[in-house]
């Protein structure tokens, strides 16, 4: 299929002519606002935000070219509000007739904005482009693997391996964009006129959109070696499968994927041939990657030695501007005079400059160490209060012996017979529910089926049966 069977012919002159960057604004504006309405879009509310986005663009002494020119109230006066709505009105008519978006009338007679499928396709790219968001590379890695070791491998053989390739050729394609993004930004390091471009550049851009969004992701914790070999194993192992060959094609054939077993047979071994070799090569494509990094750094730091080698000094400075104030006949105006009377002013070595000398650490003397003897009285209510501390703490002897002492040579009983009257006994309740479940008690709790709730003062609690433990043929006691 070629493009302009799917798009317009006049669909891309949006982006271009003197008013290039107000159109580029204005669709990413329908592009928000669609995401949020997205069953159309009012075009009362798109006139309203067009007239605001004009008028910002206006005073700002921006030129602009329109269809249609404003009309007037009466010679030599114009409103100028219905002047930037009629500019609004003919912004969305250029939309429409350049193919962007589609008008629909409905109930009330209401007329609705909605998004043809390619606009939608060509906002979402140019929002992409503009964010410059990070690029996670591991996700394509683990999708893939996920793809093929997953449950849809073992029961669509066929529609695995197709969105298995779809994943590595995006993968693929993210890898090479950010080799030729780092070309172009090499490229524009160099054509740098002056130091502080050239370290704005740098850290500024490269740094951030480059760096920091994806070289340093992809060799630190986006790396694809995680799931890269079992991706290689897997698809190796296909290939050499005779019985899954067979299986995957008969899924292509029967959920209509391929016509025939010849061509699904070709098609699913040539993307599985695609898949080993894309993961074979991201040795050499990593290589390249950190070759086109080391030759931005190298060129960085060539333009910015450059240019401070060749910076004019005061003397040259002085000279030009003497010859230009002796050439001209008239006062040259204070613009021009600046950048000629710009200089440096450099401060003579002083003390305050050099690095001072470093002392001798003095040997740390710690604080003489005074013991205070404790009182007997207070070591005697310490202890005591460690014993009540100990007393009414729950371990595990204090609940088997409540509950023992209670079931003791009974067969089973009722959780109702341990009903509590306190809060110690709610706690000892709680831990009678966590240990009689453990294996490690000479009880057992026994679940009853009807969960029956009893309440005991302002407490509720679940009625199951607790027996003695069997161990080895021997009732545990």
């Amino acid at each position: 299929m070629k493009l302009f069977e799917v798009v317009p012919e006049s669909f891309f002159r949006l982006l271009s002519g003197i008013n290039k960057q107000l159109n580029v604004e204005a669709v990413q504006l329908l592009y928000e606002h669609a995401k949020r309405e997205r069953f159309g879009i009012r075009i009362e509310l798109m006139r309203d935000l067009y007239q605001e986005l004009i008028e910002s663009w206006e005073e700002l002494d921006t030129q602009l070219e329109w269809d249609e020119e404003p009309r007037s109230l009466s010679p030599g006066q114009v409103d100028l509000e219905e002047v930037s709505r009629a500019k609004a009105n003919s912004l969305i008519r250029r939309l429409e007739t350049l193919g962007w978006i589609e008008l629909e009338t409905r109930d009330r007679y209401e007329i609705y904005i909605v998004l043809p499928h390619y606009t939608i396709r060509m906002l979402s790219l140019i929002q992409e482009l503009c964010e410059g968001r990070a690029i996670e590379y591991q996700r394509y890695a683990f999708a893939t693997y996920g793809m093929l070791s997953g449950e849809e491998a073992r029961e669509r053989p066929a529609m695995a391996v197709r969105e298995a390739l779809s994943n590595t050729l995006q993968f693929d394609r993210e890898l090479f964009t950010l080799y030729n993004n780092m070309k172009h930004h090499m490229e524009q390091v160099v054509s740098k006129k002056t130091i502080q471009e050239v370290l704005d550049h740098h850290f500024d851009r490269y740094q951030k959109d480059i760096v920091e969004n994806s070289y340093h992701r992809l060799k630190t914790s986006d790396h694809v070696a995680r799931y890269r070999h079992q991706i290689l194993d897997i698809v190796q192992q296909w290939q050499l499968d005779s019985d899954w060959m067979e299986q995957a094609v008969q899924d292509g054939i029967s959920g209509g994927l391929y016509e025939s077993s010849e061509e699904a047979k070709s098609h699913l071994r040539q993307s599985l041939r695609d898949i080993e070799a894309i993961y074979l090569g991201l040795d050499d494509t990593f290589y390249r990657i950190d070759l086109r990094h080391n030759q931005y750094l190298r060129s960085s730091y060539d333009r910015a030695r450059y240019l401070s080698q060749h910076h004019q000094g005061i003397d040259q400075k002085l000279a030009l501007l003497l010859e230009m104030l002796g050439n001209s006949s008239f006062p040259l105006p204070d613009e021009e005079l600046i950048p000629l009377s710009r200089l440096q002013n450099i401060q003579s070595l002083n003390e305050g400059s050099l690095l001072p000398v470093r002392k001798k650490r003095i040997p740390h003397q710690p604080e003489e160490h005074y013991v205070i003897p404790i009182p007997e009285e207070v070591r005697e209510q310490l202890r005591k209060e460690r014993l009540e501390r100990m007393r009414k703490a729950v371990t595990r002897k204090k609940v088997d012996d409540f509950v023992l002492s209670r079931l003791q040579n009974k067969d089973s009983m009722e959780i109702a017979e341990l009903a509590p009257q306190n809060v110690e006994e709610v706690l000892l309740l709680t831990y009678v529910y966590l240990y009689g479940q453990d294996g490690g008690s000479p009880y057992q709790i026994e679940r009853s089926k009807d969960r029956l709730i009893l309440h005991a003062a302002p407490y509720r609690f679940y009625n199951h049966k607790i027996k003695p433990r069997i161990s080895g043929g021997r009732q545990q006691t």
